[in-house]
């Protein structure tokens, strides 16, 4: 299975995938939004993780874009980011995440919401 991983911060992108770790996962980055659109029309992967702040195309855009192509729309989407209040949460649903996930991100929790949304074993 692809996961496709959009964040600007390349500590992000790398943490991710240590957490994410065992269950044979292939892994695809990206670093900002535009690019991950491109990626994601590239590698039609089977989950998008992005973080919502990047510079040009944010994750509620590359959420919406996403939603609207017709061979990605469905694909699960979880955003993460530091906006804790309930206007974003509320936007992150209205484009069409799958998940929203507050950063700092704790590795249960990531795991929990990917292996959910993968139908993965409970244990990696």
């Amino acid at each position: 299975m692809k996961v496709l991983i959009v964040d600007d911060t390349k500590t992000l992108l790398s943490l991710i995938q240590v957490y994410l770790m065992g269950w044979g996962l292939q892994f695809a980055e990206a670093h900002d939004g535009l690019e991950g659109l491109r990626r994601a029309r590239e590698l039609r992967p089977d989950l998008i993780i992005s973080d919502v702040r990047m510079p040009g195309m944010d994750g509620f855009e590359l959420c919406a874009a996403v939603r609207s192509d017709a061979k990605l729309h469905a694909v699960p989407i979880i955003l993460l980011t530091s906006l804790k209040d309930d206007v974003s949460r509320h936007k992150g649903r209205l484009v069409g995440a799958t998940a929203f996930l507050s950063k700092p991100v704790s590795v249960e929790e990531l795991r929990s919401a990917v292996g959910k949304l993968l139908k993965l074993p409970e244990r990696a």
